[in-house]
């Protein structure tokens, strides 16, 4: 056993510095969205992650990179989620629509990852670069998912042929919503999201099926 230990140990640390960007940016959020992006600094987020401001230079070298790298860890994974559902063969827009929508709510609106919207929308007119990487990295790929999923229910006859010509904004506003009173608001008047979700599906569809 003695002459395994150095091993062991050696391999206990390897296993540490793979969790350790993890960790960081799981401190990122949770200090940022106490903070600001503005009020905070990494002298705050090495503190909440239990380690020195230099280790985190040896990830992230800048305050900017690693807000932008933590919204790749928790926004990211989702999109790429709502992506794959897009491209299953089989199965209606409608269903399909259905566990898009599904997956913002379950998996980001109501996570820790639902402060993220609000502090890009509280801080992107200070940091206008912090708007337009959340721009291009996560709102135009979820518009051009759900414009996809309404083509698709146009040509199948499921959706009114018009639909194409409505505003993406409009599909997801109500998530964006959502996640901005469950940040800001819930505290004073608890979401019931569940409730929230079905009326904002049912609207939704109502307005996708109905008459042109």
């Amino acid at each position: 056993m003695t002459n395994k230990s150095p091993v062991l140990k050696k391999l206990r640390n390897v296993r540490r510095k793979d969790q350790r960007p993890g960790e960081i940016l799981r401190a990122a959020l949770e200090v940022f969205s106490i903070n600001g992006y503005a009020g905070t600094r990494l002298d705050d987020v090495a503190k909440r992650a239990g380690i020195s401001k230099g280790t985190i230079y040896l990830y992230f070298n800048s305050k900017e990179v690693l807000f932008n790298e933590m919204v790749r860890h928790w926004i990211l994974p989702q999109l790429e989620k709502i992506e794959q559902i897009g491209k299953q063969p089989a199965g209606s827009a409608e269903v399909i629509l259905r566990k898009q929508l599904k997956v913002i709510y379950e998996d980001m609106v109501s996570t820790k990852a639902s402060c993220i919207p609000k502090l890009i929308i509280s801080e992107g007119t200070r940091f206008p670069e912090l708007a337009e990487f959340y721009y291009q990295e996560v709102i135009i790929r979820a518009h051009k998912t759900m414009h996809e999923t309404v083509r698709r229910g146009v040509a199948a006859g499921e959706f009114r042929q018009d639909a194409l010509n409505w505003q993406l904004h409009a599909i997801l506003s109500p998530a964006l919503t959502a996640a901005i009173w469950k940040s800001v608001f819930d505290r004073f008047s608890p979401l019931d999201l569940k409730a929230y979700f079905q009326t904002h599906v049912d609207l939704l569809l109502h307005g996708l099926k109905g008459k042109s």
